[in-house]
């Protein structure tokens, strides 16, 4: 999967630097250069200095800066070329490379607009992703809840998908907002948590990956539940960075950890955990305390252990660590909170 190019024949911009960028950006001329940069959505400080800088010196000032030479011409590839055909339409991409590097997402124009925006895979695990967002928005579209696909195809033996573009920012988002669009995502079933099919399957992942001492502590706390819960379609990484605010309302996108039978309230601890964690840069304490104050239902408690336990799932099925999540697992079971 690896040797597939994805440019066309244009000239590239990449960002932060050409020997680790994190995208590579179309900048011919104003027109296209304004649009490449709405793939680049930064949420460090230091980033969106860079993309600031770099998006006035190509969008104004497009002549001076390609004068400059930081750009680097390449020819359309055969991927592209295979688009074209199938789409019937010339077509200018911009890369954006995954941080875990098991996918790129191209933003495709064609006639001084955004076409759409593709997913391709470059490993198994970026494939098997691939497949569950497939999924996710097959399901989702029927509730109106997302768009449809324009397109899921194969090139080479490896599937992707064409999204449509979604036009509105990234930024952080009110709870009022978010609940409104979670409650969208609410099925009518609830169950205890130690009926709840979230539950059963986080028990299942867990076995396969030998962490027994955790089944323990999910069946110690499942019992000293009272509460039912709803099965919601689960975002499964519900981040600032993956959803949208338009004029009207908030969209989500980036499904690649969809759950279909989903359990109520991990995707707002996933909201907050992330924002409290990478974006704040909350100590331990501060990050549960954060997360206990915003979201008041009576088992905060129980179902910030269960998350913690879905995260170190997903990280170790992905061979990543996960020393943080164990750190607070510990902290909550020692502290008096």
């Amino acid at each position: 999967m690896n040797d597939i190019n994805f440019f066309s024949k244009n000239n590239y911009l990449y960002l932060p630097t050409k020997k680790n960028p994190k995208v590579a950006l179309a900048v011919d001329n104003i027109d296209v250069a304004k649009n490449a940069f709405k793939l680049y959505n930064p949420f460090s400080r230091k980033a969106k200095i860079l993309k600031s800088i770099a998006s006035k010196l190509y969008v104004n000032c497009n002549t001076v800066a390609n004068k400059l030479r930081f750009t680097n011409l390449k020819p359309t590839s055969e991927f592209v070329k295979y688009l074209e055909r199938k789409l019937e339409i010339t077509l200018i991409t911009s890369i954006y490379f995954a941080t875990e590097k098991d996918k790129v997402v191209l933003q495709l124009q064609a006639k001084n607009k955004v076409y759409g925006y593709l997913k391709f895979p470059l490993n198994d695990i970026g494939a098997s992703r691939l497949l569950n967002e497939k999924k996710a928005i097959d399901v989702l579209s029927k509730q109106n809840i997302v768009a449809p696909l324009i397109l899921f195809d194969n090139y080479k033996g490896s599937p992707f998908i064409l999204l449509k573009e979604v036009k509105g920012e990234i930024q952080i988002v009110s709870k009022l907002k978010l609940d409104v669009l979670l409650s969208s995502f609410k099925k009518t079933k609830k169950h205890s948590l130690k009926k709840h099919p979230r539950v059963s399957n986080l028990l299942k992942k867990l076995t396969a990956l030998g962490l027994y001492d955790y089944i323990k502590m999910i069946h110690v706390i499942c019992d000293t539940s009272e509460q039912e819960y709803y099965e919601v379609y689960e975002h499964g990484d519900f981040t600032p960075w993956n959803l949208i605010t338009s004029n009207t309302n908030v969209i989500p996108f980036d499904f690649e950890e969809f759950e279909e039978f989903g359990l109520e309230y991990f995707d707002i601890i996933k909201y907050y955990y992330q924002t409290g964690r990478l974006l704040s840069q909350l100590s331990k304490a501060e990050l549960i305390d954060s997360i206990f104050k915003t979201i008041r239902i009576p088992e905060i408690k129980i179902l910030f252990q269960l998350f913690l336990f879905k995260e170190i799932a997903t990280y170790k099925s992905n061979n990543s660590p996960y020393i943080f999540e164990k750190e607070l697992l510990e902290y909550i079971l020692h502290e008096k909170i």
